[in-house]
């Protein structure tokens, strides 16, 4: 296989905004959720599972500044406790006590009036326990699906996810299979564009006149547009989680069939790279076939059906490993 010219390229996505929210914030008519108008921006979205955490109700200590006791939560059945110790969690605005009643999943203070003042979550304390003391475990989300919502008007994921099927179904089946986790959704932005070129000197028979920088410069000047980047995106992403409630782009992507790509074949593109990072939150993100980690690249051949070198590959060399090749 030879290269067709001298000069391949990609286009690169990699998210440029980050948010995490429990089911039970999404559902709770955005009152308890932080940063609306970046949320509003949104448009591919991640519902995933880890254990879901509790306070150990009997085990938690309070002298009105500092806060000691245990979490709790399970893996299929078994429960597991992380101890904390002196954490700052003061009596403000007048309360007076703290209570942490069944199913102990937030700790309240309260006033003389026996009114809530304010709450702790173990679900947000479990994350920053997580990276320390539970083997990352709490840290840790299994993707079940990755969905986008651009297609109709300009609803942000938010806004599609309260009312869409597919969650709905995830809610209720996640409920009666794994009792024992807590569904989570991670909203992004995927502002960070780039343009990737790849030259190859020693591919003496590849295309090396003006029309090799023209073609590049024509690719820079007109990259797909905000719903043709999207939908690349979420396959992409769908692509390499292969995420158990996502069918389509699960196995076949890309494809030559899809109208995804069909902006990338206009342009010649030879590859696409997707990137995920979740660094700034310190999770991590994993699935079946991908191990955990808290940045991802998924990174796909255009071209490998057309008898021609992937962008991945140079003459003389080893291709990139783990390329996500084009399917029929």
């Amino acid at each position: 296989m030879k290269r067709k010219n001298i000069t391949e390229y990609a286009f690169g996505y990699m998210n440029s905004y980050t948010s995490m929210m429990t089911a039970y914030q999404l559902m709770s008519d955005g009152v308890l959720i932080e940063g609306q108008d970046q949320l509003d921006k949104c448009h591919i979205y991640i519902i995933a599972t880890r254990p879901n955490a509790y306070f150990i109700a009997d085990s938690l200590k309070h002298d009105g500044k500092l806060l000691s006791g245990q979490i709790g939560y399970k893996i299929a059945g078994k429960e597991y406790r992380v101890d904390f110790n002196d954490v700052p969690f003061e009596l403000l605005d007048g309360a007076i006590e703290i209570r942490c009643d069944y199913p102990f999943r937030e700790l309240w203070t309260y006033n003389t009036a026996g009114e809530q003042i304010r709450y702790l979550a173990a679900t947000h304390f479990a994350s920053i326990l997580g990276a320390q003391n539970s083997d990352g475990v709490l840290n840790r989300f299994e993707v079940q699906y990755v969905g986008q919502a651009i297609g109709q008007g300009n609803r942000s994921a938010q806004q599609r996810l309260i009312s869409h099927s597919t969650f709905q179904k995830i809610l209720a089946l996640s409920a009666y299979a794994t009792p024992d986790n807590e569904i989570v959704v991670f909203m992004f932005q995927f502002e960070h564009e780039q343009v990737f070129t790849s030259m190859d000197g020693r591919a003496t028979d590849a295309i090396a006149d003006d029309s090799n920088e023209k073609r590049l410069m024509g690719a820079i000047r007109n990259p797909p547009d905000k719903k043709q980047k999207i939908a690349m995106v979420e396959a992409g992403l769908i692509r390499y989680f292969q995420p158990h409630y996502n069918e389509v782009f699960k196995i076949k992507f890309p494809s030559t069939k899809h109208k995804t790509l069909q902006s990338c074949k206009a342009l010649d593109v030879s590859a696409l790279i997707v990137e995920l990072d979740t660094s700034d939150l310190g999770f991590t993100l994993w699935s079946p076939t991908i191990k955990a980690k808290d940045h991802h690249t998924a990174r796909f051949d255009l071209v490998n059906l057309q008898n021609r070198m992937s962008f991945f590959n140079a003459t003389g060399m080893t291709e990139f490993p783990g390329v996500i090749k084009t399917a029929k």
